[in-house]
């Protein structure tokens, strides 16, 4: 059975998280891991057996609550019968234990939520961009004004780079709970017959009652930004589907090329960020 790895840190906006992978467990058969990194610090003035006493006390008082937090959270919406657990370990850099945990346990995906809007240290907190830039494991990004509903249909912006590679990845995800895929390509030189004729070769092979294609006509005067939002915006996708190349400053040029400092994207949209391997 495939895990994901759900993090938390038991916050209000951490639910978010945790009900999206609840209700992607209710769609298919995913063993959910429930995940909190517990940061303790040692006072200079202790020695090593007393820390070590202390740490274990912290760690069981930790799973007892963790244990209750996500109790109730399925006790209060409408997810039952799910295969889950419950996991703390003691920490410093929440991301990195994070990940060496995922790959330990050959997870599928890593779930974490944001904390607010702005700024994009604000907007996906320290932890997630973390993940985001340097997990090899498939990230699913929920904002905080997430709600809970099927995941129905996804959204893919391609430039058509890796394409197989990159259908085998999103079919692994989206076949499994019934999801349908439309797919987006933006030129700014569509007039090329061989773009034009590259399009048509890839949207022909891989088009499918599942799989839509749309052609997306870039001008210099709007950016790609603007294109996917106002895309994103029409077809309200149950997820955004993005695979990057797990450079900061990539990503913050994708998301604040027109903004500086403020995030103009649809915060209730759930993202799954994918590394983009490159030849």
């Amino acid at each position: 059975m495939n895990k994901i790895v759900v993090t938390t840190d038991f916050s209000n906006n951490s639910k978010k998280g945790i009900l999206f992978a609840m209700q992607l467990a209710k769609q298919h058969h995913y063993e959910l891991v429930f995940y909190n990194v517990v940061q303790i610090y040692m006072p200079t003035i202790w020695d090593n057996v007393y820390y070590g006493q202390f740490e274990v006390n912290e760690l069981q008082q930790s799973q007892v609550a963790l244990e209750n937090f996500i109790e109730k959270i399925y006790n209060e919406n409408n997810f039952r019968n799910q295969n889950y657990k419950c996991v703390c370990q003691v920490g410093m850099v929440a991301s990195n234990e994070i990940i060496e945990y995922a790959k330990k346990i050959d997870a599928k995906y890593i779930c974490v939520s944001t904390v607010g809007a702005g700024k994009i240290s604000k907007l996906f907190g320290t932890t997630a961009s973390e993940l985001i830039t340097f997990s090899q494991i498939p990230v699913l990004i929920v904002p905080k004004n997430y709600r809970v509903k099927p995941i129905e249909n996804l959204f893919f912006a391609s430039d058509f780079k890796n394409v197989q590679e990159e259908f085998q990845n999103i079919e692994a995800f989206a076949k499994p709970i019934n999801a349908k895929l439309d797919v987006y390509h933006y030129d700014y030189k569509w007039f090329l017959n061989a773009n034009k004729n590259k399009f048509d070769r890839i949207s022909t092979k891989h088009q499918s009652i599942y799989a839509r294609f749309h052609s997306r006509k870039l001008d210099s005067g709007t950016t790609l930004l603007e294109h996917l939002e106002k895309d994103i915006t029409k077809a309200k996708p149950s997820v955004v589907i993005l695979f990057t190349k797990q450079n900061r400053n990539w990503f913050e040029r994708l998301f604040l090329s027109s903004l500086a400092t403020e995030l103009a994207f649809d915060t209730k949209t759930p993202m799954l960020v994918f590394k983009k391997h490159t030849k």
